[in-house]
């Protein structure tokens, strides 16, 4: 967590305490599970291991998001820094693309590196349905330096959608 506060931090409590109070749904959780690993699938190469991340607490939780949405952000992507750090409001999980979706993504610049990288058909399918999930979910911005748009429903382009995830996988 130091290293990763040092590189993207500092991070100020009113900021944790504020993305901890916007981030809660109506059973006072914070932590998304489908949120969750995107954001943990950032992090695993600093922390060394898949396992020990689990253990850290809320705070922690919340200085990863705001670490992912400045990495991300850092990379010129205008939609994924919002639906990583922003209100789940509602998952809805879809395991494929329509064919539409399907030939957007395969004609992406990126869509030869990311199979390139992977060369695995079961990972292809994940990376598939996790694209399919945040097109059909619901999320809202979450943003402590601006309370204009905090709150503003995060309307996904597709297209757009398609080629920032992309750009993520080849991040992590």
């Amino acid at each position: 967590m130091k290293k990763i506060e040092e590189m993207w931090g500092p991070f100020s409590q009113d900021e944790i305490t504020f993305y901890k109070n916007e981030m809660k749904n109506i059973n006072g959780e914070i932590i998304n599970v489908f949120q969750r690993q995107l954001v943990f699938n950032m992090f695993y190469k600093y922390f060394g291991d898949t396992i020990s991340i689990n253990a850290i607490n809320v705070d922690d939780y919340i200085k990863l998001v705001l670490a992912a949405k400045k990495m991300l952000k850092g990379n010129a992507m205008g939609f994924l820094p919002w639906i990583i750090s922003g209100k789940v409001n509602k998952i809805v999980f879809r395991k494929s693309l329509n064919k539409k979706e399907i030939t957007e993504m395969e004609s992406s610049q990126y869509f030869p590196l990311v199979q390139d990288k992977y060369k695995n058909q079961k990972i292809m399918d994940q990376i598939l349905g996790t694209i399919a999930t945040i097109i059909t979910s619901s999320f809202s911005v979450i943003d402590y330096e601006n309370k204009d748009i905090n709150g503003a429903p995060i309307s996904v382009e597709t297209k757009i959608i398609i080629e920032e995830f992309l750009m993520y996988i080849l991040l992590i």
